[in-house]
C-alpha cells in the first residue's frame, strides 16, 4: 500500500469513527472518547466543497457533546492528523469561533463565567452557520405536515448524502445546547416557563430529524439518527397522533434498516404511560 493511499484510509476511516462516536456519546450521554485534534485545520468558514462543510457541522456537534460531557481521560493526548490528506483553506476573517482554544472539559467543571463564554462561542457557530452556509445545504424541496390529515413530520428533501448528514448533525447539537443552556432558570416560575419552551423545542427538533430521514432514503444513515434522536428525547411528547408516528418510525428502522429498536418502543411507552390495552 502506498503512503498516500494509507493517509487517505486513516482519513476516511477517523470520519467513521468519529460519526458513530457523536451517536453513541450522544445516546448514552456520557465523555466524548475521541481526539479532535484531527479536525483542527477544518475549523473555519473558508470555501470548500461541500463534503468539508458537512465535516465542519459534525466537528461542531463533537464540539457541543464535549461541552456538555467532556472527555474521556483515558484517551491518547495526541492522535495522527489525517486532515492533512484533504486540505482546506481558511478564512482568517471569521476563524475564531471555530478556533478551539479550550481544554476540553465539561460544563460542569468550569467556572461559571467560563461555562457561559464557551456555551455563547458554540450559539455563535450556529449563528454564522446560518448566515454563511452555502445554498446547496437547503433542501431542495420542503412540504409542511398537514395536521388536519394527522401527518406529524415536514418532507425535507436533500440533494446529497452530506447534506443530510451535516444538518442532522447540528441538529443534535442545538438538542444539547438548549437542554444545558447555563442561563435556564434552576428555581422558581421562570424555570417553570423555561422547561416548558425547552420541551417545545426539543419536539420541534425531533419532528424535523425524523422528517428528513424518512423523506431521504437514500442516506440511510439518517433514520438510525433520528432514531437516536427519538430514543433520547421522546419522552417529551404528549401528543397521541406524534407518539404514534414517532413508534412508526422506530418501526420502520427495525423492519427496513435492522437497527433494533424494541426497547426503545417498549421504554417510550412505559413513558408515555401506554397501556397494553391502548398500544
Amino acid at each position: 500500500m502506498s503512503p498516500l493511499i494509507g493517509i487517505g484510509v486513516a482519513y476516511a476511516a477517523y470520519w467513521v469513527a468519529l460519526r458513530q462516536e457523536v451517536l453513541t456519546a450522544f445516546s448514552k450521554q456520557r465523555p466524548f472518547r475521541l481526539r479532535l485534534d484531527p479536525c483542527d485545520s477544518l475549523r473555519s468558514f473558508g470555501s470548500a466543497d461541500d463534503y468539508v462543510w458537512a465535516n465542519r457541522l459534525v466537528i461542531h456537534c463533537a464540539d457541543v457533546l464535549q461541552y456538555c460531557f467532556g472527555i474521556d481521560e483515558d484517551i491518547p493526548h495526541h492522535s495522527p492528523d489525517p486532515s492533512q490528506a484533504s486540505p482546506v483553506e481558511a478564512n482568517a476573517g471569521i476563524h475564531h469561533p471555530l478556533t478551539r482554544t479550550y481544554e476540553p472539559v465539561a460544563a460542569s467543571d468550569m467556572t461559571s463565567m467560563r461555562r457561559i463564554a464557551r456555551y455563547e462561542e458554540l450559539i455563535a457557530f450556529d449563528a454564522l452557520w446560518t448566515e454563511l452556509h452555502p445554498a446547496s445545504f437547503d433542501p431542495i424541496y420542503v412540504h409542511e405536515p398537514d395536521y388536519s390529515r394527522c401527518e406529524v413530520f415536514p418532507e425535507l428533501w436533500y440533494f446529497n448524502d452530506c447534506h443530510v448528514a451535516g444538518i442532522q448533525h447540528l441538529e443534535i447539537a442545538r438538542i444539547l445546547l438548549a437542554v444545558h443552556n447555563p442561563k435556564i432558570p434552576r428555581l422558581g416560575l421562570g424555570h417553570r416557563v423555561a422547561m416548558q419552551k425547552l420541551d417545545q423545542e426539543l419536539r420541534t427538533i425531533v419532528v424535523r430529524l425524523c422528517g428528513i430521514g424518512l423523506a431521504n432514503q437514500h442516506s440511510p444513515p439518517g433514520m438510525v439518527t433520528a432514531g437516536v434522536a427519538i430514543a433520547v428525547c421522546g419522552d417529551r411528547f404528549t401528543d397521541r397522533t406524534e407518539q404514534k408516528a414517532l413508534l412508526a418510525v422506530l418501526v420502520e428502522l427495525e423492519e427496513e434498516h435492522g437497527w433494533p429498536t424494541q426497547s426503545t418502543q417498549k421504554n417510550l411507552k412505559d413513558a408515555w404511560a401506554w397501556s397494553n390495552a391502548s398500544s
